[in-house]
């Protein structure tokens, strides 16, 4: 993750995604729900912020895909389908990846949330908001090539 300073929401969404990006290269497959939670909320604190850049406080929820469904009902922020599916997909880890009777969570689950947590920050960029990515260098699994699943 490249160094920039960052504050609120935006702070604590980078500090998620360098914890997705510590985790993958100590080994994606051993941290996957760890992972896919991290994922989760670096997403939903990225969406949280345009909330506040619009002066309003955001909803106390987990649940990224009605953020950014909400938001997008404002005209705050427009998003491609892959987008909103990515939102969607990721808040199942919010609570579902913590508890012990979850299902495991496969790599390419984890994957998967990993390429979805960044089709937030790219729809987030697309619209002139501040954004975090996850660096695919950071997600190499040993002897297994790099990045996610797009590449």
């Amino acid at each position: 993750m490249a160094e920039q300073e960052y504050t609120g929401f935006m702070y604590a969404a980078s500090k998620d995604v360098a914890a997705v990006e510590a985790l993958a290269a100590a080994g994606l497959i051993d941290h996957c729900e760890a992972i896919c939670f991290h994922c989760q909320q670096a997403a939903e604190k990225m969406v949280k912020c345009i909330y506040m850049e619009h002066g309003k406080v955001p909803p106390k929820t987990h649940d990224v895909g009605d953020l950014l469904s909400n938001a997008i009902d404002e005209g705050w922020v427009k998003a491609t389908p892959d987008a909103i599916q990515a939102a969607i997909d990721l808040t199942i880890y919010a609570v579902a990846a913590r508890y012990e009777t979850t299902p495991d969570i496969s790599e390419g689950e984890a994957r998967k949330a990993i390429q979805d947590c960044n089709r937030i920050a790219d729809m987030l960029s697309t619209n002139d908001y501040e954004f975090v990515c996850i660096e695919k260098n950071q997600v190499e699994t040993k002897g297994e090539g790099a990045g996610t699943e797009e590449e």
